[in-house]
């Protein structure tokens, strides 16, 4: 073959070749969604933030319900100290005015009791002075008055009262109320020489009634 000739071409029968380069060049094109599917998606993505800011939310809320829990403990702990602090000075309170009211009550009573006693021992002394006055010494007026005495002295002993022998004795300013002083060279000075009014003590050494006396004081 001359070199001016030149080779045939050869051209593809029913494009067969063609076909099988198109088809190595291929690319490959994106999948396009339709309108439905893309709304589908937005809905999806949507949901998943709405459910991680949900799960955001109820953390944030445990966490303040711990806290507010944490204060309401602290709270009704403050409450009970407070009630247990007022329950114990209103205790404190009540025994101050029942100490306070009992003493007074006392007080009341141990007053009246003196104010009547007073009056009934002076209505004693006169009964006694009745009968040591009564120029007969028998009948029915002494027998009367010396009844009355003797009844009035088992009164006093219910009262556990009796009467106090002050003659002789020294002076006491506690059990004794001075109304003169007198001389007497036969006694010592701040001793008593006569009992105007007879004082009355308790069993147990309580005055009932102070005695009226007059006291020996002799010149120096």
């Amino acid at each position: 073959m001359s070199e001016n000739q030149q080779e045939p071409v050869q051209i593809p029968v029913n494009g067969t070749d063609s076909e099988e380069n198109d088809t190595d060049q291929a690319v490959i094109e994106p999948e396009i969604m339709s309108e439905e599917e893309i709304a589908a998606q937005d809905e999806a993505e949507q949901a998943e933030d709405t459910n991680e800011n949900d799960d955001e939310t109820a953390e944030s809320q445990n966490d303040n319900s711990d806290d507010q829990q944490d204060a309401s403990d602290d709270k009704d702990e403050s409450k009970e100290t407070n009630w247990k602090d007022a329950y114990v000075r209103l205790y404190a309170d009540f025994e101050n005015y029942r100490k306070r009211t009992s003493k007074e009550q006392d007080d009341i009573r141990r007053r009246e009791r003196e104010r009547v006693l007073s009056s009934w021992l002076d209505v004693y002394d006169n009964a006694e002075r009745a009968l040591t006055t009564l120029p007969e010494k028998e009948g029915p007026w002494y027998e009367g008055f010396t009844s009355l005495v003797q009844q009035m002295d088992k009164c006093l002993t219910t009262f556990h009262i009796k009467p106090i022998d002050d003659l002789g004795k020294k002076f006491d300013p506690k059990r004794h109320e001075a109304i003169a002083t007198c001389p007497n060279p036969n006694m010592e000075n701040n001793t008593i020489m006569h009992v105007e009014k007879r004082g009355f003590e308790y069993e147990n050494g309580d005055i009932a009634r102070v005695a009226r006396v007059i006291v020996v004081k002799n010149p120096s």
